[in-house]
């Protein structure tokens, strides 16, 4: 998380949504400053803020899902910049034990049984995909699209009345990662995508690629999102703490 008292407003770090280039950004050219954890969510920022902090500019990123799993995977697989096998690179990059736990049993079972990204897709994604945008992205005053994150970042920029330096750099990305559309390539995987990834899609205003054809969301997969809505804000509003 970001903060500028300078020009009042916070940056909520989305994991998998250009955050790092974001954050290292606003440090550098725009009187930015950590807060917290890289990753924490708003409602602890609020909860130390003061009234003036309250009203501040916030916003943060979203990203196609389909992309964000397809990186999460690449990520994974080539142990990115070694966060994988020394915890200490991960904390470094804004994360926790917990997480990075999982992250390692992640990493371990693609590797030890050399799980291809369909392997991974299907053991992994079960249930309808959501992340914790869901506890305060749609109150944000603005939200950057990955897909838009130079044009995005700039609007933000404006909306701040702050002149812009110059581009935003590429950080902290996925090496050997192709298209993503390319990893869903077969109909039983995009069929499988459109269960997984639909209701959320639908919900931030994405859209399958057209020669998919997809016209709707399974009626099943949009009641499983929101019939788990609830416990899934509660899991990332009370539970949580990344």
């Amino acid at each position: 998380m970001v903060v500028s008292e300078k020009y009042k407003y916070v940056f909520i770090e989305l994991y998998f949504t250009g955050s790092t280039a974001i954050h290292e950004e606003l440090c550098e050219c725009y009187d930015g400053h950590p807060v917290q954890k890289k990753h924490a969510k708003y409602h602890r920022f609020l909860q130390s803020a003061t009234k003036e902090e309250k009203q501040y500019f916030a916003f943060s990123g979203i990203r196609n899902p389909m992309d964000m799993v397809v990186s999460q995977y690449v990520k994974l697989k080539s142990n990115h910049k070694g966060e994988f096998t020394d915890p200490s690179n991960w904390i470094k990059s804004g994360g926790t034990m917990k997480f990075y736990g999982t992250a390692l049993k992640l990493y371990h079972d693609i590797h030890t049984n050399h799980l291809s990204f369909k392997d991974y897709f299907y053991k992994y994604y079960k249930l309808p995909y959501d992340n914790w945008s869901r506890l305060a992205h749609e109150d944000f005053d603005y939200v950057i699209r990955f897909e838009n994150i130079q044009s995005d970042f700039a609007k933000v920029l404006e909306k701040l009345n702050i002149e812009q330096k110059r581009d935003l750099p590429t950080r902290n990305k996925t090496q050997g990662k192709k298209d993503f559309t390319t990893y869903y390539d077969t109909p039983e995987m995009r069929a499988r995508a459109v269960y997984i990834f639909g209701p959320f899609m639908k919900k931030w205003n994405y859209d399958f690629p057209e020669e998919w054809n997809i016209k709707k969301t399974p009626f099943v997969s949009a009641f499983l999102f929101k019939v788990f809505s609830i416990p899934r804000y509660v899991y990332w509003r009370y539970i949580t703490k990344r």
